[in-house]
């Protein structure tokens, strides 16, 4: 009797332990299920991450937009005169030059008649002039236009509007003159994006230098005017 009994109670405690053994193994399981949702955290990070490299994007393409913006208009004019110089390059079959002003890395206040100082180059350039719309010469520009003149027989001038992120150009088009004189050249009307401009001839630490001081030397319409007839 006494070893029935003993065995019926040795029954009964191995048939707890396995009981116990198998909760401990289902329980096991659910926390293996629980940890399954790692690589569903890793996409969200990756698509948070992805979204605010977009954010970052935008941010910059707004910051570009915002200087294209800044710029004043002779500096547009500038940039839209080195871009008439390229296309009249490009028709003739000539080089073209990113950057027109190079030799200006430092202001050189222009003369009246142009800075007769053995450079060429320089001396055609600096008899240019700036026109602002409202400037006492504007009388001399297309109405709602600004220009940039020589002083001579206007073959080299250039008027422009700005238009939003555009800029509208007049000018000569000499490259196709062909046989016929300077007073019948062709003119030419052309819309170029302020965008490309920059981009194009105002982009690099170089090219902003020289830009903005030959804008800084040239003398606008009124002051020759004023000093030319002195």
């Amino acid at each position: 009797m006494l070893k029935k009994t003993l065995y019926i109670i040795g029954l009964a405690s191995l048939v707890s332990l396995v009981l116990v053994g198998c909760g401990k193994s289902q329980a096991s399981n659910q926390s293996s299920k629980t940890n399954g949702a790692g690589p569903t955290s890793k996409k969200v990070a990756t698509s948070s991450t992805t979204s605010t490299s977009s954010s970052s994007m935008s941010s910059t393409s707004g910051s570009n937009q915002t200087n294209t913006q800044s710029l004043d208009d002779r500096t547009i004019g500038l940039l839209a005169y080195e871009w008439v110089q390229d296309e009249q390059a490009k028709a003739e079959g000539k080089k073209t030059n990113t950057d027109l002003y190079s030799h200006y890395t430092t202001v050189i206040k222009s003369k009246v008649n142009g800075n007769d100082d053995g450079n060429e180059e320089d001396y055609f350039l600096s008899r240019m002039c700036y026109n602002g719309q409202n400037s006492q010469s504007s009388k001399y520009n297309p109405k709602n236009y600004s220009s940039l003149n020589f002083n001579g027989d206007g073959v080299a001038d250039i008027s422009y509007s700005v238009q939003g992120s555009n800029v509208n150009i007049k000018y000569t088009d000499s490259a196709h003159l062909g046989n016929r004189s300077e007073a019948e050249a062709p003119k030419a009307n052309s819309t170029v994006s302020i965008d490309s401009l920059v981009k194009t001839y105002y982009s690099t630490p170089a090219q902003k230098q020289h830009v903005n001081n030959f804008g800084n030397s040239i003398l606008t319409e009124d002051e020759w005017n004023k000093q030319y007839n002195k």
